[in-house]
């Protein structure tokens, strides 16, 4: 992902600070990890709160830290680089018990992993994984098993056959860049089905609207469409609909959000790869707090999230109820 000059300062800028902070010290031996500090607090710095998903991720984050008396500091850094890091240095300069973080790039926030880790405050990553810097855990589902369950379902809605087009997220996240492997490798098993456009969105749903408009345009006659997050999907159901294409072009995403949930059950959507935010916060909440507590965690936890079609729609939103995720549920559902 090619980051904007401005931007590239901001963050030299920011980056400088915190070495500052850090007194330029090397992460030691328990940097990454830490040992049990007693404290009972940490702050989460979510890379947008603008995407239903990440409101989820929070909403079941805030729910366990209550549950584990863990008193905790939610940061949105609005989908920027230079964000994300301001907010990291305000934290380790706080102290914060543990620092949390949802990479917006997962190059870019190596600079905060290693801030972090030189003042010798425990870090954690969820969704995306930083690309450098010392971690005590990372937690998320496995991207490029979302990637094949897709595919494998947009193949079986097509009949085997026909002209697809894939849909493509953040490409400077491991997230976009493993769902996007792990559909390409399972699509090629289809010999029927030919990819005949790739664009990325950026995870946004007003994007895929454009994005899948122009697709269209240039692709008239295409079977079936892979969006890699949910948010995407429903840009690209309403360029479907804009040309009554619903019936026609079959639709699979990603995330299992509540609008996605409700197109999955009218028919509107084929399927989702579902991966509940709400349970991922959970996680993340749980491991924070053994982190705390200086308990032997996984350097790596790996989610598995389930294919939700119109026949057990219904089923995994009573799932979500029982997880106490009410509010990603579609009335319709409930």
């Amino acid at each position: 992902m090619r980051v904007a000059r401005t931007t590239r300062a901001a963050i030299a800028v920011t980056a400088a600070a915190a070495l500052a902070l850090t007194g330029c010290s090397r992460a030691g031996d328990d940097a990454g990890t830490g040992k049990a500090s007693g404290k009972k607090d940490a702050t989460i710095i979510m890379s947008t709160l603008n995407n239903p998903f990440f409101v989820s991720v929070k909403n079941g984050a805030q729910a366990q830290a209550d549950k584990l008396g863990i008193k905790l500091n939610v940061q949105n850094a609005n989908n920027s680089d230079a964000a994300a890091l301001n907010q990291a240095t305000t934290a380790v300069s706080k102290q914060t018990g543990i620092l949390i973080i949802d990479p917006v790039s997962t190059q870019s926030a190596t600079s905060s992993v290693t801030q972090a880790n030189g003042a010798n405050i425990p870090v954690m990553a969820f969704d995306r994984k930083p690309s450098g810097g010392k971690l005590a855990t990372f937690v998320g589902y496995d991207a490029v098993q979302a990637g094949r369950n897709a595919a494998k379902s947009l193949a079986e809605s097509v009949g085997e056959k026909g002209k697809v087009v894939e849909i493509q997220g953040l490409l400077g996240t491991n997230v976009a860049q493993d769902r996007s492997k792990g559909f390409n490798e399972e699509i090629a098993k289809h010999k029927g089905i030919t990819v005949v456009a790739k664009q990325a969105a950026d995870f946004d749903r007003a994007k895929a609207l454009n994005v899948m408009t122009n697709v269209l345009q240039a692709n008239p006659g295409i079977n079936g469409v892979y969006a890699a997050n949910d948010e995407m999907a429903m840009g690209v159901l309403s360029a479907l609909k804009a040309r009554n294409l619903t019936e026609k072009v079959k639709l699979v995403g990603n995330d299992g959000i509540s609008d996605a949930l409700a197109a999955v059950a009218s028919g509107d959507m084929h399927a989702t790869n579902a991966e509940s935010p709400f349970a991922l916060g959970q996680k993340v909440m749980t491991l924070a707090a053994d982190v705390l507590a200086g308990k032997k965690v996984a350097a790596d936890e790996t989610l598995q999230g389930r294919l939700v079609t119109k026949g057990d729609v219904k089923e995994y939103a009573d799932y979500l109820v029982g997880l106490g995720d009410a509010a990603d549920v579609p009335a319709s559902l409930k």
